[in-house]
């Protein structure tokens, strides 16, 4: 069959997200880009079955709805197959009716809303993981993880439990030069070594999408395999290990930093992983060539941590940090404003733990409960939500939770007086943060993503300086 996959267009950050967000229609600041792993995974497991399969990610080439629907009239598609979200939704159902091809739904959002996909035009969704059963699916057929009009009902896609056994991702039918992560220093390439995390953090998608027990890690000297072939074909400034959660294992980021200290890259890399980790795994991280860290803590105070929940002290997180720094690791933090439990005081003490913790980069982001989550069905039996449905959701990311005491108005006023705390520190601060950003917009897009970030920086800063 022919395939058309989707990452649907619109000013949204989607497939490769664990945090689905609309962006500007007009680019500012940072470029960003995840590299859509299920979606890559899919189609070069289509391809490997037979299928003529086509990936268009329309958000990191820049593709307008318009565009697509020209592509997808010269292609012919059999069948679309597409991601996806609570914020974009009213563009991916206009993107779904304009293409007026049978078209099946998947990701995190799909498999929390299967009902309301097939009541919206769907033909199906996969439940769960779908890259490696997407071929059965395209019949539409009856299948247990398949969700249609006639079988309503379903259960989680099987887990694929050898990561290795999985055909690569078709890196030469993707724009590879367009993804990227700001904490990298330059081009980067990405690279999964491990799926799922062990964790069940009452706001994120991952566990709701795999399933629990949902932690799996491949071997590291085929990761290494892969890294060396990236290294051949696009001759990368860092490696990024884009996993859920890297270091949640000892035994497997320790053989991880062997088998790349052994190979001898010649390279950096960058990951993502836990905000709490044991100093002698940081030295050897190191030692591998690791250049950067990036973590969520989420919050600095202990009654938000542990209402989450999330099983980490902000001591340990500190401690963590000056590890880092004193073996030569970069680090991020993400914090999340509008949590349960946090009030306007407790915010205000996360806000200082943030700038105290002296990470290198940082990052605030409105919690939003999207369907799925424990924090979603907290916020709708306890009536936090200030929308009727998750269909509401604004997608440039207002506060759709309203605590009492905290309302939606009050987390808005902390998100924003976080990021200009945040902005007036890297500048009064940080500036190698500054140097960091515009080094990697010149290295990414030469002296016109400088002229850009620049642009952008100097709004910002009119902003930050007019409100001390």
């Amino acid at each position: 069959m022919r395939v058309l996959l989707l990452n649907p267009p619109g000013p949204f950050c989607r497939a490769g997200s664990r945090w689905p967000h609309g962006r500007k229609l007009k680019k500012t600041g940072i470029d960003y880009h995840p590299f859509p792993f299920q979606l890559a995974y899919a189609t070069s497991r289509l391809m490997a079955d037979g299928h003529e399969a086509r990936l268009i990610d329309c958000i990191a080439v820049g593709m307008s709805l318009d565009e697509l629907d020209a592509e997808a009239r010269a292609f012919q598609p059999d069948i679309v197959f597409m991601e996806t979200s609570a914020p974009s939704w009213q563009h991916d159902l206009e993107t779904m009716r304009r293409i007026g091809v049978r078209t099946i739904a998947g990701g995190a959002h799909a498999t929390a809303t299967p009902a309301e996909h097939i009541e919206a035009g769907f033909a199906g969704v996969i439940r769960g993981e779908y890259d490696q059963v997407i071929s059965t699916a395209l019949s539409l057929e009856a299948q247990p993880w398949l969700v249609t009009a006639q079988h309503p009902n379903a259960e989680f896609a099987p887990m694929i439990r050898d990561l290795d056994d999985i055909p690569a991702p078709p890196w030469d039918a993707m724009v590879m030069e367009k993804y990227n992560d700001p904490f990298c220093m330059g081009r980067s390439v990405t690279v999964l070594t491990s799926r799922g995390c062990p964790l069940e953090c009452g706001f994120c998608t991952i566990a709701p999408f795999e399933g629990k027990r949902n932690y799996r890690r491949r071997d590291p000297k085929r990761v290494c395999d892969e890294i060396q072939l990236l290294i051949d074909k696009y001759a990368p400034d860092e490696i990024y290990f884009d996993d859920d959660t890297i270091t949640i294992n000892r035994k497997h980021i320790l053989a991880l930093c062997e088998e790349y200290s052994s190979r001898k890259f010649g390279i950096p890399f960058s990951c993502m992983g836990n905000a709490v980790i044991d100093r002698d795994v940081i030295e050897a991280m190191s030692r591998a060539g690791c250049r950067a860290i990036k973590f969520g803590v989420e919050s600095g105070d202990p009654e938000v941590l542990r209402q989450i929940p999330k099983d980490q002290k902000p001591e340990d997180v500190a401690r963590t940090v000056r590890d880092c720094r004193e073996f030569g690791i970069q680090t991020h933090a993400n914090f999340l404003v509008g949590l349960p439990g946090e009030t306007r005081e407790s915010a205000l003490r996360s806000i200082d733990f943030a700038l105290r913790l002296n990470t290198h980069t940082l990052q605030f982001a409105i919690a939003t409960p999207y369907p799925g989550t424990a924090f979603y069905d907290n916020a709708k039996r306890n009536g936090w939500l200030t929308k009727d449905s998750w269909m509401q959701f604004d997608p440039s990311g207002e506060a759709v939770v309203s605590y009492p005491g905290y309302s939606a108005d009050d987390i808005a006023e902390m998100y924003d007086f976080a990021w200009r705390r945040w902005q007036w520190h890297m500048m009064t601060r940080r500036p190698r943060t500054l140097f960091h950003h515009f080094g990697n917009a010149f290295r990414r897009e030469g002296f016109g993503g400088m002229m850009r970030l620049g642009r952008y920086s100097a709004q910002r800063l009119l902003k930050v300086v007019g409100s001390h």
